[in-house]
């Protein structure tokens, strides 16, 4: 018994450095390693000059940025996502989805001869024909004004500047499975050492699922916020972004057909997301609301 929990024991510690090593490697390695190209999910498409003279733009404009090494690339996903971190000597990579890249209509139509629309499911997929009436209001509709590129950038890199972002599920991982080694200790001598060592994996394994559910959420609405409150030009690209967003959904929901009203709503809320995009427009505009109140009181009592 003793020597059989003292083996499972030793398993379970040995499960506990998977995650931290796996969060390491797809954030710090993602350049021309073989092991690598699984995982970095890039378009093929390059970015425009545009957009990266956007970013560095943005990136003028944080404080105490003296030096980040970055590299922008384009997604076929539909929202941007951040790896890595500006303040790792590997620096981060900024995936943007291709509509970021549509400088104008024109381009948008070079790109091919169809657009191909999908949920994430190629069953489901659907070819657009650029030109037809639907392919001209899809080509509308994924054309994104300046204010809401720069919203967007401003935000990534709001996200790839934070040390609380990027380190938050590390430590919550590492937390968590120290309480798993907790419960498996504590259920050893009623249970059993297997039964006890499921039971502790479990336990890590649906607490740590549950706070990145919660702790995305956060981020989400944290990211808004402290892009926002860097300038009003950036809540109107924000509204603007996520309200050509839920318009250019609403528009996927009819191409998709079932698949598409199974995942979209109405409104043009994707029904899968922790914080949807009404919900994100109606915080933004209740802090947009807050900022200018304090901000007026401010100048009344400049004025007394």
């Amino acid at each position: 018994m003793t020597s059989r929990f003292g083996r499972l024991k030793q398993i379970y510690m040995g499960f506990i450095p998977i995650y931290p090593l796996g969060y390491v490697i797809l954030h710090g390695f993602r350049g021309d390693q073989i092991w690598a190209k699984p995982y970095l999910d890039r378009s093929s498409m390059e970015p425009s000059g545009h957009l990266k003279d956007l970013v560095e733009q943005e990136i003028d404009k944080m404080e105490k940025l003296k030096k980040a090494k970055f590299q922008v690339v384009l997604t076929d996903e539909m929202e941007p996502k951040v790896y890595g971190a500006l303040f790792l000597s590997s620096g981060a990579e900024l995936q943007f989805p291709l509509r970021m890249t549509l400088d104008d209509v024109e381009t948008a139509r070079r790109i091919g001869a169809n657009l191909e629309v999908d949920l994430g499911l190629s069953k489901h997929r659907r070819k657009v024909e650029v030109n037809s009436e639907t392919g001209d209001e899809l080509i509308a509709r994924l054309m994104l004004s300046d204010a809401a590129k720069h919203f967007i950038v401003q935000r990534q890199l709001q996200i790839a500047n934070s040390g609380e972002y990027f380190c938050a599920p590390i430590l919550a991982w590492l937390g968590l499975s120290t309480m798993g080694y907790g419960v498996l200790n504590a259920t050893a001598m009623i249970v059993g050492p297997y039964l006890a060592t499921a039971t502790a994996v479990v336990f890590t394994v649906a607490a740590f699922s549950e706070f990145s559910r919660r702790f995305e959420s956060f981020k989400i609405t944290q990211a808004d916020q402290d892009t926002i409150s860097r300038g009003d030009e950036y809540t109107i690209g924000a509204i603007d972004y996520l309200e050509s967003t839920m318009k250019l959904n609403r528009l996927y929901r009819k191409v998709l057909g079932e698949e598409g009203e199974r995942k979209i709503a109405r409104n043009g809320d994707l029904v899968d997301d922790l914080v949807k995009h009404s919900t994100r427009i109606k915080e933004i505009r209740k802090l947009r609301k807050q900022i200018k109140e304090k901000q007026s009181i401010h100048s009344e009592e400049l004025d007394d």
